[in-house]
């Protein structure tokens, strides 16, 4: 067995469904693509990503100027969420959500934090080629890495219309590694797949985010806003975030290569560890704390967005969900000690209206001392319209 099938094997062993390899050329097609999105500001908001990046990103041999050949890697994790989730819990005599409304987290952050998962299960295979006397760097989408376009060129997968990786028998939900590495591996020729004239994702996107065919307008996405944005959402994309509180899956979801993937291997996804619930109940997540949030959320990727985006995110929920049950959770919000979480909970019962809610809504503007949360609540008092006198909803 040469170090090629070593490798891969091994690779194969450690729970990554689908290996590859290509040069450590750099990905000139993928660069002037990503440059030219960036110039044209599809990817604003992201404080992290940069023109310069792009071109370090495209360089497998920057930080390993020996590199002969980058180790694409795909690991699997398992869809939690069907089109019509709704439907996982029946409605109460009374209407409604059984336990109240609830929530949607991507399918990638239902377990402990991916960057750190991928890290431990590529150990081995560095310690493989260091062992045989070659240099080997790891690289996760933290990276300075375009691993899309690594995992194209090493053909275990081909780039969807909604931008995903698409890998033959498994579709998407996978998670994309790469070690660079001197080792003279064999490489692997792209795949030629495409999606033909299906355009599912395309359509069903509910921002418009994919503005073509493989392009993605980060401003647009809802991923981009309920994660990476750290202030206040935009009146005209909270409707259309819908009951998602972190990411989105819907062009995942629609897409036909994932309506029957092979099933994960168990031990693989044994390595996320225990899983976070896929459709939390909203409004008890409005009671964390700090102290509860870090205990429920340190190790898993929903961490990033920080408590106070997190209770954005589930006010924006119950705003489109609009269950008049929610209206004393809400309530209680309007008393959070962060403004981000208080003007977004202005917004929804604004949505929900009703006496109660705009009994609320003018209580908290009585007393509010931050400009923009006023502002909140008066425009959400305008939505509830003209009310009767005060009492039950």
């Amino acid at each position: 067995m040469n170090l090629t099938e070593e490798v891969k094997n091994r690779a194969k062993a450690l729970g990554f469904c689908a290996v590859g390899i290509t040069s450590a050329d750099p990905f000139e097609e993928a660069e002037t693509a990503a440059a030219q999105r960036t110039a044209d500001g599809l990817m604003d908001g992201l404080t992290w990503w940069s023109e310069a990046r792009v071109h370090a990103s495209a360089d497998p041999r920057r930080a390993t100027p020996d590199g002969r050949s980058v180790i694409a890697l795909a690991y699997p994790y398992p869809a939690a969420h069907s089109p019509s989730s709704i439907e996982e819990f029946p409605a109460p005599s009374g209407g409604g959500q059984a336990g109240g409304p609830r929530g949607r987290i991507a399918s990638y952050a239902l377990g402990r934090d991916y960057h750190e998962v991928l890290l431990e299960r590529m150990q081995p295979l560095l310690t493989m080629l260091r062992e045989r006397g070659y240099t080997a760097k790891t690289y996760v989408d933290h990276g300075w890495m375009l691993d899309r376009a690594a995992a194209a060129r090493a053909g275990i997968g081909w780039l969807g219309k909604n931008t995903n990786l698409l890998v033959p028998g498994i579709g998407s939900n996978v998670l994309l590694a790469e070690i660079v590495t001197s080792a003279p591996l064999e490489t692997n020729a792209p795949l030629k797949k495409t999606c033909g004239g299906c355009d599912a994702c395309l359509r069903v996107c509910p921002t418009g985010a994919l503005v073509a065919p493989g392009v993605l307008d980060n401003r647009r996405c809802i991923s981009f806003w309920t994660i990476e944005h750290r202030g206040i959402i935009p009146l005209d994309i909270r409707p259309m975030i819908g009951d998602w509180i972190f990411g989105c899956d819907l062009c995942q979801e629609i897409c036909p290569v994932n309506a029957r993937p092979a099933a994960p291997d168990p031990t693989a996804l044994a390595a996320f560890g225990p899983a976070i619930e896929a459709r939390p109940r909203l409004e008890e997540l409005l009671t964390l704390d700090d102290a509860a949030f870090r205990r429920r959320f340190r190790e898993s990727a929903l961490w990033r967005t920080r408590r106070s985006g997190l209770l954005r995110n589930v006010c924006i929920a119950l705003g489109n969900v609009a269950d008049r049950g929610s209206v004393p959770a809400l309530t209680g919000a309007l008393n959070d000690p962060e403004p981000l979480v208080r003007g977004h909970a202005a917004w929804a019962l604004g949505r929900l209206g009703g006496t109660s809610a705009a009994a609320a809504l003018e209580e908290a503007l009585s007393r509010e001392p931050d400009a923009w949360v006023r502002d909140e609540c008066g425009l959400a008092l305008q939505a509830c319209g003209p009310r009767a006198v005060p009492s039950a909803v």
